[in-house]
């Protein structure tokens, strides 16, 4: 695809706004193959996150990433993680090149030996980073064949649901979209109840807002609505102010921030892209990441 054609198919981005998209994207890859959202011509400190958001952004525009060998030899220059994230970023980044990993088999050793500490889900404090957690290790595990007890996570989740539906405390459309991500994942399904909660977010002009007393809304909460409703099988009932809301988002040097007149991030790009795509069908595997959502 040549860089003017960069649109997927039915993407209400222009192909302008594409163009933008790409040029903010790869100004932010290191000469070492990674990217860093704050890349400047005196600062250049790529990391795993930016360049598996970038290499997943530039791969739902319908482009390869540039400079691929540069990109995999930076993922791989360190020795293979025992934490989820850089075990995860580097495993999809690969993945996403095609490129194989020179240590598969200690990856694969190291990614077997995380923990799914589904009991830790009900101290309540940091649930969403520990969703997001528990989601990063079972997308890994499922990735490179490793067991683990599904039943043992669902009936953990199940168990986490609020009585009227949704997750979290209050309940909130972020820590929702990840608790239903880990149940599909896992053969799971999250109760009508929390389908309905899902719903009653939804409304005019923000298309999804944070919780059912709050009308707060960005980025995350609506990407996360549009994915949780993917999820549990539920129309979008505000689909065009959901995209309106994405596409104020994108600045002008091309990228997008979490609300318009706001910063941009290589995650947040990702995450918009992801949202545009989910919106109009064109649904790409494991890249969105929940951040804060996201981020397959």
């Amino acid at each position: 695809m040549n860089a003017g054609d960069a649109r997927p198919k039915g993407d209400p981005l222009s192909a302008a706004s594409c163009q933008r998209v790409r040029s903010y994207l790869l100004e932010r890859q290191s000469p070492m193959g990674g990217f860093c959202f704050y890349r400047t011509a005196y600062l250049d400190e790529p990391n795993l996150s930016d360049t598996w958001h970038a290499v997943a952004a530039l791969r739902l525009l319908g482009e390869e990433p540039p400079n691929r060998d540069a990109i995999a030899d930076f993922v791989c220059m360190q020795p293979p993680g025992k934490q989820p994230y850089a075990l995860y970023y580097r495993t999809f980044t690969l993945d996403a090149l095609g490129m194989a990993d020179p240590d598969r088999a200690a990856m694969i050793e190291n990614i077997h030996a995380l923990q799914l500490d589904t009991e830790g889900l009900f101290t309540h404090a940091d649930l969403s980073g520990k969703l997001e957690r528990l989601l990063f290790i079972l997308r890994l595990k499922v990735h490179c064949g490793t067991g683990f007890s599904a039943q043992q996570v669902v009936s953990a989740m199940l168990a986490l649901e609020h009585p009227e539906g949704g997750f979290g405390t209050p309940p909130n459309i972020i820590e929702t979209n990840l608790a239903a991500a880990i149940l599909a994942l896992c053969g799971g399904k999250a109760s009508a109840d929390t389908g309905r909660f899902v719903t009653s977010l939804g409304g005019p002009g923000y298309a999804f807002r944070f919780t059912e007393n709050s009308l707060a809304f960005n980025l995350e909460t609506i990407c996360a609505g549009i994915e949780c409703c993917r999820l549990l099988n539920l129309q979008i009932a505000y689909p065009a102010d959901a995209a309106a809301f994405i596409l104020a988002c994108q600045t002008g040097n091309g990228g997008f921030a979490r609300a318009p007149d706001s910063l941009p991030g290589i995650e947040l790009t990702h995450l918009a892209l992801q949202g545009l795509a989910t919106l109009n069908g064109n649904v790409t595997p494991v890249s969105r990441t929940c951040s804060g959502a996201l981020h397959v």
